[in-house]
């Protein structure tokens, strides 16, 4: 990541802002080329070039400035970008249905916060990931990357890719804990979903005024090699509340070649409907390069005497790495679907009960 001093303009404004204040430009720019299949009647196939296969494409501004005293101002404002097409991702305005809107112009839709730290920890106000999202980036070997590796807890669940808070949360007061608490560390968030008083559902006279309102706390210990965190968090509903548990750790053995194991365990409920999942994995580094793999399985608990569709999906990954910024990479996946379930990769349609496969090749950059 370069890094841009604000000089001439900082330096004219004010005295000395040169030596307190800093301004990044960042960002990472992800393709591959990747091909996935369903089976089973009505199924498809497809070719395509889709980006943030690896990691989430992207285009950031960040900046610091010391108070003194300790204390830190700061910013973040980072868009997603599909370089693919050169489009952004959408955003959300409330936590809502109501608040989301189609891709388009760039936003600053993976984060827009100002924040304050010092010895007190970290208070941060905007659009920021929840609580409950780090778990479900951090532990699985694939990260945050959008191509057919990726975690299909997230990509399945209720609250996941497509809940509005299954991510990132709207107009959200955050806090952190600092960071000397002998590996403790935390983190605290309060989101508004932003309905006047007496706003109701359309249609009815049932009240939403506290819909898109989310709470959730996470709070993990890390020490030598050994990561663990627990993360819950709400998002109410006049429908129904959205509530999503996880818990996830990770050990790295250096005596193996820098081994490291990491898993998930993942419980979720959308009114009457509940749903639950795990993750195992690992990443193994060789040489300037490493492998990946992880197995995840998910359950949709229906409401009434049914049985419970589940996915299980198998991936398999390489990275390599050029240099400090480049790399090249290639996964193959192969999902399969019980119990009425149709899930598929990246797209493509596959039949109830019946797999879906996939492989990819990309380069990653990032600056």
């Amino acid at each position: 990541m370069k890094k841009f001093l604000v000089a001439a303009a900082a330096c004219s404004a004010a005295a000395g802002a040169c030596a307190q204040s800093s301004v990044q430009l960042f960002g990472v720019v992800d393709a591959a080329v990747t091909y996935t299949t369903g089976s089973g009647p009505g199924s498809t196939s497809k070719w395509q070039l889709s980006n943030s296969a690896n990691t989430f494409s992207r285009l950031g501004f960040r900046g610091t400035e010391d108070l003194g005293g300790g204390l830190a101002a700061g910013f973040w404002l980072e868009a997603g970008l599909q370089n693919d097409t050169g489009l952004g991702f959408p955003s959300n305005t409330n936590n809502q249905a109501s608040g989301g809107a189609a891709p388009g112009p760039l936003t600053f839709n993976r984060r827009s916060t100002v924040s304050l730290s010092g010895g007190f920890g970290e208070l941060r106000l905007g659009r920021d990931y929840t609580p409950t999202f780090w778990n479900t980036a951090l532990y699985d070997p694939f990260g945050t990357g959008g191509g057919i590796g990726a975690n299909q807890i997230y990509f399945s669940g209720l609250g996941g890719l497509t809940a509005p808070t299954g991510t990132r949360a709207s107009n959200s007061i955050g806090y952190f804990l600092p960071p000397n608490l002998g590996g403790f560390y935390g983190h605290a968030m309060f989101a508004m979903g932003e309905n006047d008083n007496r706003s109701l559902l359309p249609g009815t006279a049932i009240s939403n005024r506290k819909d898109g309102n989310y709470a959730g706390v996470r709070v993990g210990w890390l020490g030598g090699p050994f990561n663990v965190t627990l993360a819950t968090g709400r998002t109410t509903y006049a429908s129904g509340d959205l509530r999503v548990s996880n818990v996830g750790a990770s050990y790295t053995f250096e005596q193996l070649m820098g081994l490291k194991l990491m898993g998930e365990y993942y419980t979720e409920s959308l009114g009457a409907v509940d749903g639950k999942g795990a993750l195992l994995g690992f990443i193994l580094p060789i040489g300037a390069g490493e492998i990946k793999a992880s197995y995840a399985r998910y359950e949709r608990d229906p409401v009434g005497n049914v049985p419970e569709p589940t996915t299980s999906k198998l991936a398999l990954g390489y990275v390599y790495n050029l240099s400090k910024r480049t790399a090249v990479y290639a996964t193959a996946a192969y999902l399969r679907n019980r119990n009425g379930a149709t899930q598929a990769l990246s797209g493509v349609v596959t039949a109830p009960n019946r797999a879906s496969r996939g492989t990819e090749f990309g380069m990653r950059h990032t600056f």
